[in-house]
């Protein structure tokens, strides 16, 4: 789609190129988004493609997603074989879009996005990823992936605040994962999404849930639990009133859906 109101496009090689953050402006990383609908309030574009940002880096610390980042490189590159966690990241570019929007299509993005539908922010908070924020002024800070996004289409990102990137510890990389997505389409939105994983060392079962809520819920086991406590363990954890209610299925369908998907994902793991 074309952006009418916009009339200035720049594209700094550093921040300290744009000087004071305006409200007309915006982030420009791969754009699959903001091209797909009117931006009225935009003036200018800030790409972000010649900052150097494209990192998908492996230390011993763990594995780091840079900002522009394309989905489609979680799958292309080769990465330590014991990080079996890289599966359920895999999966949510795979459920996300075809390949022409996976090599365009930031991780970044998708997260600054928060859709209560989104695919990498429930396997983020579940796997205890940290993200690094960034001023144009240069001001940085730390937060843990789960206070990141705080609603539907809701942020703790502050104007001009970018997401730099997103490091995930190694030492969930080698837990055991699950992903489960349902939608009422083939192409559609998820109106329920369960990732799941096994924490080997504590011997813990752990799910977060996206998609029938308005930001991720991390859902904490003391052990392993079984089918028949997967009800409890839910509703202890997640209010009735966090589940949306709206045209693509009730409340009560998502949560009922969510504990379906929840029951897949125990089988799924190896505990």
């Amino acid at each position: 789609m074309d952006l009418h109101s916009v009339d200035t496009y720049r594209r700094p090689k550093n921040l300290q190129e744009l000087g004071d953050w305006q409200p007309t402006w915006a982030w420009l990383a791969g754009g699959t988004w903001l091209f797909t609908e009117p931006q009225p309030q935009v003036q200018t574009l800030v790409d972000m493609q010649e900052l150097g940002w494209d990192e998908l880096t492996v230390t011993p610390a763990g594995l780091t997603i840079g900002a522009t980042c394309p989905m489609q490189r979680l799958i292309s590159d080769r990465l330590p074989e014991p990080w079996t966690a890289m599966q359920a990241l895999q999966r949510g570019v795979q459920e996300l879009a075809s390949f022409k929007v996976q090599t365009l299509a930031t991780v970044a993005g998708n997260l600054c996005l928060a859709l209560p539908a989104g695919t990498f922010a429930p396997v983020m908070v579940l796997l205890d990823a940290e993200y690094e924020l960034w001023t144009p002024a240069g001001a940085m800070r730390r937060v843990p992936a789960q206070q990141f996004q705080t609603g539907a289409r809701q942020t703790i990102l502050q104007p001009g605040e970018v997401l730099r990137f997103m490091h995930i510890p190694a030492q969930t990389m080698d837990w055991a994962t699950s992903y489960h997505r349902f939608c009422t389409a083939s192409a559609g939105l998820a109106i329920a999404l369960v990732t799941a994983a096994y924490d080997p060392v504590a011997q813990r079962v752990r799910f977060c849930i996206g998609a029938s809520v308005g930001r991720p819920y991390l859902v904490q086991a003391e052990g392993i639990p079984t089918i028949a406590q997967l009800a409890d363990l839910l509703d202890a954890q997640i209010p009735a009133s966090a589940y949306l209610d709206d045209t693509l299925a009730s409340a009560a369908y998502r949560r009922h859906l969510t504990q379906v998907l929840m029951a897949r994902s125990l089988s799924d793991l190896p505990c």
